[in-house]
């Protein structure tokens, strides 16, 4: 009887202590997670009508590949004038070209995984430009003085018309110690520094150059 009790004891201490090793074991292979995301591509120019598929990967908490989780994100865009994008897809479709207006129109697209923060990107819809001219009045300042000048930028798109781009373009200066920046309402003064010198001026728009002007200070 003794015997018996101690064995049926041992038994269930054995089972017992099974269990444990069981749960404890579990516990080093913990299920992987997502621990954060990115996004892409990002910093793109689209045509009108055009599509470009966003794509949201992982970073696994084990280290192992990132994992593509496109379709488990919640998509959104703030710019409704360039285009929408898939909810739970992630397909930006642009607009078309006759609702597309002030080209180019970018949006942030952001996506929400979970209780992950958000990933953003950003994308450019623009219709192919031919043209893109820019003028500046006056060209040559007197050196020690801050001058204003007034530039335009006028861009032809496929189709179109010239129109003015001041509030689109991105100015690129090669000495910003003579003309420090150009307004989006294209005036530009000069530093009023004492050294003479000059400065190129261009203006890029969807991906095109302009053509070049010099600001001569004297």
């Amino acid at each position: 009887m003794l015997t018996g009790r101690k064995l049926a004891l041992t038994l269930a201490f054995t089972v017992l202590v099974a269990v444990a090793v069981g749960v404890g074991c579990r516990g080093f292979f913990v299920t992987p997670t997502i621990t954060a995301i990115t996004i892409g591509p990002t910093g793109q120019t689209i045509a009108p009508g055009g599509h470009l598929q966003m794509v949201a990967s992982g970073t696994v908490s084990d280290g192992s590949p990132n994992q593509i989780v496109t379709d488990k994100c919640l998509w959104s865009s703030t710019n409704g004038a360039s285009g929408s994008i898939g909810m739970n897809t992630g397909l930006f479709t642009a607009v078309s070209a006759a609702d597309l207006t002030n080209p180019p129109q970018q949006s942030t697209i952001t996506a929400a995984y979970q209780a992950l923060t958000p990933a953003t990107a950003t994308v450019s819809v623009c219709p192919a430009v031919t043209n893109l001219t820019i003028t500046a009045s006056p060209l040559t300042v007197m050196k020690g003085t801050a001058t204003p000048i007034t530039f335009t930028a006028q861009a032809t798109f496929t189709g179109g018309n010239p129109q003015s781009v001041l509030t689109e373009v991105t100015w690129n200066i090669t000495n910003t110690s003579l003309l420090p920046s150009i307004g989006t309402d294209g005036i530009g003064t000069t530093s009023g520094d004492n050294t003479a010198g000059t400065a190129t001026v261009t203006a890029t728009l969807c991906g095109v150059s302009s053509n070049a002007l010099t600001i001569t200070a004297q």
